[in-house]
């Protein structure tokens, strides 16, 4: 049996997570942070390509961009009433203009004394005035209400696929955007640890237990076999075909993804939060190359070994 542990060559340490406290996120991955050099030049408004000393037209100086700037880390969290807080914990926000760019949290609508689902709004604007905005649903329950979800309540990684995919999924979306809530979903709530949870060698185990404990307190920490393994079992729930694929000759470790098909042709699906922000959700072997050229080495492959993605991006 092959074992598809897999481990990082580094990771992130985090704060002690409070034993209350029922959900969290972890930013990690398996890849080195990369830069990218800026390039001598850059589109403006109205597509005209401004070279470095050139006055774009409006007088718009050769500097200045329009690419908002962009915010990670966001995600819905469940909290006890009365427990302790964060906001801001792996929030931070990223600019192709090479800024740093601070992240405003607008909390005013919170009541952590009072069940309920509170919208918390998360802000980045950069030097230019580009904005982006965020939104996360902040929910308080009592202590007592979320003890009666017990971990035995599941008795097959079946039943609790399905549990997980009615949180999280309804008739009314596509394949497509049934598939994205299930990246949103293990990308915010898997921490990364440098090992899979259970240390099982078989998937089927690592989700089982990793959903269960999901359904319990809203966290666990794995490495990219727990990733892969969820990802694989929630995507096959809603009816998507998988293949688990493994990378080979990169730098920074062994890794796994999955390769998955909603009907349209094989993408490459990886929720595992990488430490430069890079998102594969139903990426193309264009847009993955692309990544890989840019000096990241972890999804290197047998291409051999792997069916082509279609030319075209995934839509949904």
């Amino acid at each position: 049996m092959i074992n598809y542990r897999y481990f990082a060559r580094k990771t992130l340490v985090y704060g002690l997570i409070s034993a209350t406290v029922l959900s969290s996120v972890a930013v990690t991955g398996c890849n080195k942070k990369s830069k990218v050099a800026a390039g001598s030049s850059q589109t403006i408004e109205d597509n005209q390509t401004v070279e470095s000393g050139q006055p774009a037209k409006n007088d718009q100086p050769a500097d200045s961009h329009n690419e908002p700037p962009v915010i990670h880390g966001v995600s819905d969290k469940t909290y006890y009433i009365g427990s302790k807080v964060s906001y801001m914990t792996d929030v931070y926000a990223t600019d192709n203009s090479g800024q740093e760019i601070d992240v405003e949290v607008d909390k005013s609508q919170v009541n952590i004394s009072q069940p309920g689902s509170y919208s918390v709004y998360y802000k980045a604007v950069d030097s230019d005035g580009n904005e982006t905005t965020e939104e996360a649903i902040f929910t308080f329950v009592e202590e007592e209400t979320q003890a009666v979800i017990s971990s035995n309540s599941y008795s097959s990684l079946d039943s609790v696929v399905s549990a997980v995919l009615d949180d999280i999924t309804d008739s009314s979306m596509s394949k497509g955007q049934k598939a994205r809530a299930i990246y949103k979903y293990a990308h915010a709530k898997i921490g990364y640890a440098g090992n899979s949870y259970t240390q099982s060698s078989e998937w089927q185990d690592e989700a089982f237990a990793a959903l269960k404990e999901l359904k319990r307190s809203g966290y666990v920490a794995g490495d990219c076999f727990t990733y892969a393994s969820v990802d694989r079992a929630l995507l096959e729930g809603m009816g998507a075909d998988c293949i688990w694929v493994d990378n080979q000759g990169a730098r920074s470790g062994d890794h796994s993804w999955l390769l998955c098909n909603l009907g349209t042709g094989w993408y490459h699906f990886d929720s595992t939060r990488m430490y430069d922000g890079f998102e594969c959700f139903m990426l193309t072997d264009s847009q993955v190359q692309d990544y890989i050229n840019r000096g990241n080495s972890i999804y290197r492959r047998d291409l051999s070994k792997y069916p082509a993605t279609p030319s075209q991006q995934f839509s949904y």
